[in-house]
């Protein structure tokens, strides 16, 4: 029984003393030997005098010995963003100093849990004396950031697409919620010929923002060059739910629809885009190509004499109409716009020969 009572008193005993060391190995974690704290000190001499290209290979030494050292890492990516302007390696350094933090933290309240005399020395020497508060942490990532702006403008600076498709995928890797960081993967992978991966990050940037229609539009602009036209309807339609006030978002649906030649939804979309833009040409004379193709002349002379009045010196409207006018055997209309196109093109015998026409037959 004594030997018994003996043994659990020394296995309590050592229990304690492994409990001690533990502590005192979380404690140290930013302690450096006599070493390291003179190749700091020579570190922050160098810095102090200007001499960064010096002061590096001390702070690099400090981090052999303890690779966790805030101070020495801080210090490191301090000259990396300022003098070096090596902004993805600046980045690095400041997420370990943040990992590093958060070990800190939580070995903190974890003492708290067991020992609250070991965590406030704990918290005195690795959290007060360092200044780990709120304001340091905020700061850390407000310098990442920089990073990534830094890192972002050099991207876009790129004139070389596969090194910058390069450098906005580090970027992406680092900030996933960076909606024109995507959007730049978009552009990247478009201009080196990838549809694939370009309608991948389209797609991303259309679910990351509800509210950007020209996502959703350049989404089916992807698929209307692809010949893909059933979903180039599907995200011209998302992008005018999105932005109804938009009258492209129409006029892409109407064009999508016109090579699904289906004419009842063609005309619909031409109709809504002119009905929101009376004055766009555009719309105006592919909707009276259609009504021409359908069979509604009467709809589609209309729509000319509507361009024409908009347009009065585009001989090619005026000229199209004269030719419609004299199919139809309309001579009266035809010799009006005949003769106004012969005031726009005194040379044009094909303008002469239909006012001969039409005073023959009117």
């Amino acid at each position: 029984m004594i030997i018994g009572g003996m043994m659990r008193v020394k296995i309590l005993i050592g229990f304690l003393l492994i409990t001690v060391f533990a502590v005192n190995l979380l404690a140290s974690s930013q302690d450096l030997t006599a070493e390291g704290k003179k190749n700091l000190r020579s570190a922050n001499m160098h810095v102090k005098g200007g001499r960064f290209e010096k002061a590096m290979p001390f702070y690099e030494l400090v981090l052999e010995e303890n690779p966790n050292h805030i101070e020495a890492m801080e210090k490191i990516a301090g000259i990396l963003y300022d003098q070096n302007k090596d902004y993805k390696q600046a980045d690095l350094y400041y997420q370990r100093i943040l990992n590093e933090i958060d070990n800190i933290l939580a070995e903190y309240d974890e003492l708290l849990k067991t020992d609250k005399k070991e965590a406030k020395k704990f918290y005195k020497k690795n959290i007060k004396k360092p200044n780990l508060n709120d304001d340091k942490i905020a700061n850390l990532h407000k310098l990442r950031s920089s990073c990534w702006v830094k890192m972002f403008k050099e991207a876009q600076n790129e004139t070389d697409d596969s090194i910058a498709l390069e450098k906005f995928l580090y970027i992406y890797s680092i900030a996933p919620d960076s909606i024109q960081t995507v959007k730049m993967l978009a552009f990247k992978y478009s201009n080196l010929g990838d549809q694939p991966k370009t309608l991948e990050y389209l797609i991303k940037a259309a679910e990351m923002d509800p509210a950007d229609d020209m996502a959703r539009t350049q989404i089916g602009n992807t698929y209307f060059d692809n010949e893909n036209y059933e979903d180039a309807v599907i995200w011209y339609q998302s992008a005018a739910d999105v932005n109804p006030e938009n009258v492209d978002n129409f006029f892409n649906m109407a064009l999508a629809y016109d090579k699904l030649e289906n004419d009842e939804k063609t005309i619909e979309n031409f109709e809504k885009v002119i009905e929101m833009d009376p004055s766009k040409l555009d719309a105006i004379i592919n909707l009276s190509n259609k009504y021409a193709k359908t069979g509604d002349i009467d709809k589609s002379l209309e729509l000319l004499k509507k361009a024409i009045e908009l347009d009065p010196e585009n001989v090619d409207f005026i000229s199209f109409i004269c030719w419609k006018l004299s199919q139809e055997k309309r001579y009266e209309e035809l010799l009006t716009y005949a003769t106004m196109w012969k005031e726009l093109a005194p040379d044009s015998e094909d303008a002469s020969m239909l006012i001969n026409l039409a005073n023959q037959k009117k």
